[in-house]
């Protein structure tokens, strides 16, 4: 299995997941937004570049009132928190059980955690998950509801610790 930046290369018509909007997503969508900058989309691909996997990546910022309190302090008054948005998360059915989310999951964290050092400020990832499972799934690595929202937050540091 390869992770790699989603190119014209990677065979995406076959991609199928329990949720009809990350299938119809991978398949239908992600080339538009690709080109419009508003996400980067890696694969996990087999032996014969099928996709088999796939997370995105964008730039966003939470307005201070959306910090868990106890990261509040790090985040000066009147001012937005640059954070990275695991925008959406999806592992093919044929996958189930191999542990392939686990393994995007710990991918993306490590890619987002290096731009916070390397290239971009960001002081956590934040997840919008899909379903009840999706919820579950996040909090088994540390990800914490954000007040008032359904999204959940991970801080830099607890990523360091992880990966």
């Amino acid at each position: 299995m390869n992770i790699s930046i989603l190119d014209k290369t990677h065979n995406r018509k076959g991609f199928e997941c329990e949720e009809p909007p990350l299938t119809d997503y991978i398949q239908k969508q992600v080339s538009q937004d690709v080109k419009k900058k508003l996400a980067v989309c890696f694969v996990a691909t087999d032996k014969d570049k099928n996709v088999i996997g796939y997370y995105t990546l964008t730039s966003e910022s939470l307005g201070r009132e959306l910090i868990p309190e106890k990261y509040i302090n790090k985040v000066p008054k009147n001012y937005n928190a640059p954070v990275i948005l695991l925008g959406r998360l999806a592992r093919d059915i044929k996958e189930k059980g191999t542990g392939l989310e686990e393994h995007l999951l710990l991918d993306a964290l490590f890619r987002a955690f290096t731009l916070s050092e390397e290239s971009i400020g960001a002081m956590a990832v934040v997840v919008d998950p899909i379903n009840d499972y999706a919820v579950k799934f996040y909090k088994k690595y540390g990800f914490e509801k954000l007040p008032d929202s359904e999204k959940m937050f991970l801080p830099m540091k607890t990523i360091k610790q992880i990966i």
